[in-house]
């Protein structure tokens, strides 16, 4: 088995060479004698575990340890503090800043063995642990895409017989049943196709493909098909225009389009009485122009605990509703993934029996000739 390796950085040769003496047989050890030196020697050769002097001339420790850490490259190597300070308040800064634990100087060989194995275990421990993470949620994804893909190729000729079927067939049972089979092979369709959709947004290189388009007309369409679902079960529907939206827009229509549509769906499903509604405004974040879209609900509700959960693979909000309304939970999981590929967010606000309110921005994206008309354009103009 290849030998860990330990990054020993202090600006006392003494104490170099007493922890190389420690250590030395077990590991394959590299030293700097400067903040900025170890720096740069740990990004280009990433150790397993730092042991890091605190007191140094101009990069200290304290410093050293903060970079290291806002770099997603280095963040997760384990530093230990090696020094002669000891107070409460500077054990507290460091663990703050991400140390894992404290060596006190003069320098105990025995007690330095202990801690460097014993955290040198635990980086090993969760380093296997994250591999057959990896590996368990390719072998998911993968599978998911073949089951998927084999599911809907006998579902399509079944549905299409089932209309054959009742356009010929007159007797009124008959066709109630065939009604009930058209419904449910539908149903599971929908389900097979959100499984194949998960399984492409988690592939390598999906991007949005950005092209201008009419933003009223897009949010028309959006609107009719909610309204014919939402009227189907009784309830209200209605939509608010922020009268300062542009006329045109540059964003991922198809992707847009499904995130509405599985929101909208969403709000349409658990509500059993009231109405639906959905406005869209703009909004400034950080300076920035936002397109926010708001959809709202008079529905059964979510707990505030499981408002982030029902955002993850398969969830949906607790075991009753799942029974209520049946589903695999995926459609705030694609509404998610899709929006974060469109730069945006997406968030909830609910509390139970008093409806949802779901909301996602996205950056304000104008064509570069300002007209829907136009080309199209393979991005848009950020303002």
């Amino acid at each position: 088995m290849k030998r860990q390796t330990v990054m020993i950085v202090d600006d006392t040769p003494a104490n170099i060479e007493i922890l190389s003496e420690t250590l030395g047989e077990e590991y394959e050890l590299f030293f700097a004698t400067s903040g900025a030196d170890a720096l740069e020697l740990i990004r280009a050769d990433k150790p397993d575990l730092i042991l890091l002097d605190i007191m140094m001339p101009g990069m200290d420790g304290y410093e050293l340890c903060s970079i290291l850490k806002g770099d997603p490259a280095t963040r997760d190597i384990p530093i230990i503090f090696v020094t002669a300070m000891i107070g409460e308040e500077e054990e507290i800064k460091g663990l703050e800043l991400g140390a894992i634990d404290y060596l006190t100087k003069p320098i105990s060989p025995h007690i330095v063995r202990a801690r460097v194995k014993n955290h040198l275990e635990l980086k090993r421990y969760r380093d296997l642990l994250e591999t057959l993470a990896s590996a368990a949620d390719r072998a998911k994804k993968e599978f998911l895409r073949s089951v998927s893909h084999e599911l809907r190729t006998p579902l399509t000729p079944i549905i299409g017989m089932t209309d054959l079927v009742l356009d010929s067939e007159e007797d009124d049972n008959k066709r109630k049943y065939l009604t009930m089979v058209q419904k449910s092979a539908l149903r599971l369709l929908g389900i097979v196709e959100d499984l194949i959709e998960t399984s492409r947004l988690e592939g390598e290189g999906t991007a949005p493909e950005y092209r201008p388009f009419l933003l009223k007309a897009f949010l028309d369409t959006v609107a009719m098909e909610a309204r014919t679902q939402a009227e189907g079960k009784g309830l209200d529907f209605m939509v608010t225009l922020d009268p300062a939206l542009p006329e045109a827009v540059s964003s991922d229509q198809a992707m847009l389009h499904k995130v509405l549509t599985m929101l909208l769906g969403n709000a349409v499903k658990f509500t059993t009485a009231g109405k639906i509604s959905l406005e869209v405004h703009l909004q400034e974040v950080a300076g920035e122009q936002m397109l926010q879209f708001s959809v709202a609900d008079t529905g059964v509700g979510i707990d505030p605990a499981d408002l982030e959960r029902v955002f993850s693979d398969f969830t949906q909000s607790d075991g009753s509703i799942t029974r209520s309304f049946p589903g695999l939970g995926l459609g705030l999981t694609l509404a998610r993934r899709m929006t974060e590929l469109m730069d945006g967010s997406i968030w909830a606000e609910s509390s139970p029996g008093g409806g949802s309110l779901f909301q996602m921005q996205i950056p304000l994206l104008l064509p570069e000739s300002e007209s829907a008309d136009a080309p199209p354009a393979s991005d848009g103009v950020r303002q």
